[in-house]
């Protein structure tokens, strides 16, 4: 939007050629918005993204030791680093993201811990939210702790309190939890265990 700034002497003209009281509080209301407008501009304040955020090597709450995995230290869940379907390898996720439907990435968590001989599950809206940054945004997630986090909804385990049809998510951008998702909408998701 763009602002003209007003001098005191077209102000003055513009009052004392109106003539009715209601282009008189017409042209007040006006100025005070322009005014409340610009006043407000430096109250707003982009939040910086979670990539630059974090120094390299701070993993905040968890600890890395076991490759590919993150324990976190205020929950004792154990996250695995890459979104469903990559695999994590030297540092960083690999391979292609399974974007699933809240059945089917419930079942890839029975496979894959039929595979790996542990218990693995989609995490609770609670335990998305745990591990989501309010410093930082897109991803507001700690990308030293999970390398190739995307912005998107993921499938939480936890169900709404509305139909059966719908499932929660939580969307990385900024931390914010729908538990009015289809569950058949194509999403990704984590997985976790517990300690």
């Amino acid at each position: 939007m763009i602002f003209k700034s007003v001098s005191i002497t077209s102000w003055r003209s513009k009052w004392s050629n109106s003539t009715t009281n209601s282009k008189r509080i017409s042209f007040l209301l006006m100025a005070v918005l322009s005014v409340a407008l610009l006043a407000s501009c430096d109250v707003y304040e982009v939040q910086t993204k979670c990539g630059d955020h974090f120094e390299k090597g701070d993993r905040g709450q968890f600890d890395t030791n076991q490759p590919g995995l993150a324990r976190d230290t205020k929950t004792n869940t154990i996250w695995y680093r890459c979104p469903g379907g990559k695999t994590f390898l030297h540092h960083r996720c690999k391979g292609e993201t399974v974007l699933a439907s809240w059945d089917e990435a419930m079942a890839y968590a029975e496979e894959f811990s039929k595979k790996a001989g542990a218990t693995w599950r989609l995490p609770t809206r609670k335990e998305m939210k745990s591990i989501m940054e309010s410093s930082c945004n897109a991803p507001t997630i700690n990308v030293n702790v999970f390398p190739d986090a995307e912005v998107a909804n993921f499938w939480t385990s936890s169900s709404g309190l509305h139909q059966d049809q719908f499932r929660c998510s939580v969307n990385t951008y900024n931390g914010s939890v729908s538990c009015r998702q289809i569950r058949t909408l194509q999403q990704p998701f984590m997985l976790v265990k517990d300690q």
